[in-house]
């Protein structure tokens, strides 16, 4: 069962991860210039790597939902809220507000409280 919730860990970090992929990648996509042009800007690393990533997680999360019950295993995904403002933070620079951090602080306790009552705590 362990193993379960490390799947969906490795779900949410992958699936955060492609985002911050795909945001990199967004900027360099090239529109008006033909549809040649758009088809290269779409072949950039970033957002490449950004849709492997995020092609390759549902089967984590198929893995991990085969053994857990779903209300358990679905409330993981709200972490990924929060790893994408630590991750915009640091890697793309984003500014993070305090709004940001009270809706993430939000997010954490409604994880917590849930899962208390799923018995994962």
């Amino acid at each position: 069962m362990i193993h379960s919730y490390v799947k969906l860990l490795v779900m949410i970090i992958l699936t955060s991860l492609s985002q911050i992929f795909i945001k990199a990648g967004s900027g360099k996509i090239v529109t008006g210039r033909g549809t040649g042009m758009l088809i290269k800007t779409f072949l950039n690393p970033y957002l490449i790597t950004g849709t492997v990533l995020v092609m390759a997680a549902p089967f984590l999360y198929f893995s991990a939902l085969s053994r857990l019950d779903l209300n358990a295993a679905f409330s993981f995904n709200g972490l990924g809220y929060i790893l994408v403002i630590i991750l915009g933070r640091f890697v793309l620079k984003e500014k993070i507000t305090v709004l940001h951090i009270a809706g993430g602080l939000f997010i954490l306790t409604g994880f917590v409280i849930w899962n208390t009552g799923a018995g994962l705590f």
